[in-house]
C-alpha cells in the first residue's frame, strides 16, 4: 500500500485501520477496568446533555463489553472491541484532550469520541444486539417450557 492508498481512505477506514493496528493491546484488564466502571460510565453519560441520546448505545456497549469478557459472546471483530474499550475508557479516563472542569467545552471531547466510536462499530453493535434478542426470545421459550413442568 503506498501514502496514495492511504490518502484515498476514508476517515471510517483510517480510523477502523487504527484499532485494527491496536487490537491487540486490549487486555483483560482493560474489560474488567470498563466493569468496574460501568456505573461511572453510565453517569457521565446521563450527565452530560450531549450524550443522553446516546445512552442506550452505550449501555449495549457495556453490556457487550460483559458477554465479551465472560465468553458469551466472541463473534465480534478485534479492532471492534479495542474501538468500544477506547471510547469507553476515554469517558472515565482523568487525562483528556479537553478536562471535563473547563465549562461546556469540557464535554466537547467525550462527545466527539463516543459519537465517533458508535459510528465506527454501528454494524457489530447491531449484530451484537440481534444476538442479545435471539438469546432473550431463546431463554423465553425455554422458561415457558420448563414452567409447565
Amino acid at each position: 500500500m503506498t501514502k496514495d492508498d492511504d490518502n484515498r481512505k476514508s476517515p471510517d477506514q483510517l480510523n477502523q485501520a487504527f484499532f485494527e493496528h491496536n487490537s491487540g493491546k486490549v487486555t483483560d484488564r482493560h474489560l474488567d477496568r470498563i466493569i468496574e466502571k460501568a456505573i461511572e460510565i453510565k453517569d457521565k453519560v446521563k450527565n452530560i446533555p450531549s450524550l443522553h441520546k446516546l445512552l442506550k448505545d452505550v449501555q449495549l456497549c457495556l453490556e457487550l463489553i460483559r458477554d465479551y469478557r465472560s465468553g458469551a459472546y466472541k463473534d465480534i471483530a478485534p479492532w471492534a472491541i479495542a474501538a468500544v474499550v477506547f471510547g469507553l475508557l476515554y469517558l472515565v479516563n482523568p487525562v483528556e484532550l479537553i478536562p471535563d472542569v473547563i465549562p461546556v467545552v469540557g464535554y466537547m471531547d467525550d462527545v466527539a469520541v463516543l459519537a465517533l466510536i458508535l459510528k465506527l462499530v454501528k454494524t457489530e453493535l447491531e449484530k451484537y444486539a440481534a444476538w442479545r434478542k435471539t438469546l432473550a426470545e431463546y431463554e423465553d421459550t425455554f422458561s415457558g417450557l420448563s414452567d409447565r413442568d
